[in-house]
């Protein structure tokens, strides 16, 4: 038996038993199911201001009560949202930050289940961030890198913001970021964020850019200590191939000094030019970021600033063509992602990647009443679940994940 979870106002995770759990499907409110337990590293937040929703015993969705706030779960890395939160809202509240909530729901042990599906079972097997050790490790790397800015502020990253693939930096394992400071071209509309809660919620912009130098000087002790791949285009910066000049300085450097490691790139694909630059420079592996394959719905989402959807085709294109590994990058959400345009339109553009190219799914942060809301579609949405079957039924080729792959090095 299922319960409905609400917060009080002191913040307190309250169960009711009366009341069975909702969740938003996309299309509206329906009992919770799907459910898996809370993992460890999954943070629960109060959605202030918003009443919690229950199903009562007639079936019907129902208000909790006006102190009773509803509560949201944020997936660890390797899941995926399947359902979003039920709630009640007055429009005049200020919309809520663009975080990825999912649905949550209390078992008959008083635990808490998340809406979620793993996709990516390894995805934290390399996650640091509560490592004793870490403090120790980033005291190695600064002294063994002084003055290097960038490597301090991969330690502020770390330590202050608790980032994934920051603290990998130290570590000399699996995948590092590669902040530059990068400039945006993309201003998605209010209730979303195009870059969302991967490795962290950033909540300071990289804010100075690194020299040629001291990128190189991080990639190469990166992988000298073990590490498989350094990534530009993280979540705490703009888009990375408006600053190409930058990147391809520091691409020809680090390809001078070691052939070890995947050099990797997170783009929205807005200039094909420049990610050939990239690629002629030693790039390995890039990922086009995507909130919808279709052109209308992806730049109603995206707001692309000098680009239009053109061009992240023609970006995909140009990395096919220069036989590097590939990734799409789709952000997922309930209603929106499920629905039979969208869904065909994301199998259209996987059958144009060779075998063997990624596709990694991550949660849309957003505001999700708002963005439902903003996106207005009638069509209906199949579930997150049956989404799933379909896209590994309709494009086997492609390896789905929750994070890239560095490439194998023989």
């Amino acid at each position: 038996m299922l319960s409905a979870v609400h917060s009080d106002r002191s913040g307190r995770l309250m169960l009711v038993a009366d009341y069975a759990p909702a969740m938003i499907d996309g299309a509206g409110v329906r009992p919770f199911e799907g459910g898996a337990p809370l993992s460890r590293g999954a943070e629960i937040i109060t959605l202030t201001g918003r009443e919690a929703v229950g199903i009562d015993r007639a079936g019907r969705p129902r208000p909790l009560g006006p102190a009773r706030f509803a509560v949201a779960a944020i997936a660890r890395l390797g899941s995926l949202r399947t359902a979003l939160p039920a709630y009640a809202e007055d429009e005049r509240v200020p919309a809520l930050a663009a975080r990825a909530y999912a649905a949550v729901a209390g078992d008959a042990n008083g635990d808490l289940l998340i809406a979620a599906a793993p996709i990516d079972p390894d995805a934290t097997a390399n996650d640091l961030r509560d490592d004793p050790d870490l403090p120790a490790r980033i005291s190695v790397v600064l002294g063994e890198l002084p003055g290097n800015r960038l490597a301090r502020q991969l330690a502020r990253c770390a330590r202050d913001y608790r980032c994934r693939a920051a603290a990998n930096a130290f570590a000399g394992v699996a995948d590092c970021a590669l902040p530059v400071a990068a400039p945006a071209n993309e201003r998605p509309p209010d209730p979303v964020s195009i870059r969302g809660d991967v490795d962290a919620a950033p909540t300071e912009a990289a804010a100075f850019h690194p020299t040629a130098d001291e990128i190189a000087a991080v990639a190469v002790r990166h992988f000298a200590a073990g590490g498989t791949l350094v990534s530009f285009g993280r979540a705490c910066e703009g888009e990375p191939l408006l600053a190409a000049r930058l990147l391809e300085a520091a691409l020809e450097m680090i390809r001078a000094r070691t052939a070890t490691g995947t050099l990797h790139v997170e783009t929205n694909g807005s200039s094909p030019a420049a990610l050939r630059r990239l690629i002629a420079a030693g790039l390995d592996s890039v990922a086009v970021r995507l909130a919808s394959a279709r052109a209308e719905t992806y730049e109603r989402l995206h707001g692309p600033q000098g680009y239009r959807f053109g061009d992240v085709r023609t970006s995909i294109d140009a990395a096919v063509r220069a036989k590097v590994a590939l990734a799409l990058v789709i952000l997922v959400m309930p209603g929106l992602t499920d629905r039979g345009q969208e869904l065909d339109a994301i199998v259209d553009l996987a059958d144009e990647l060779p075998p063997g190219s990624q596709l990694i799914l991550r949660d849309l942060a957003c505001d999700p009443k708002r963005t439902i809301e903003l996106l207005r579609s009638e069509e209906p949405a199949i579930g997150i679940a049956n989404a799933l079957d379909r896209i590994r039924t309709d494009a086997p080729q492609l390896r789905i994940g929750a994070l890239v792959r560095p490439l194998a090095r023989v």
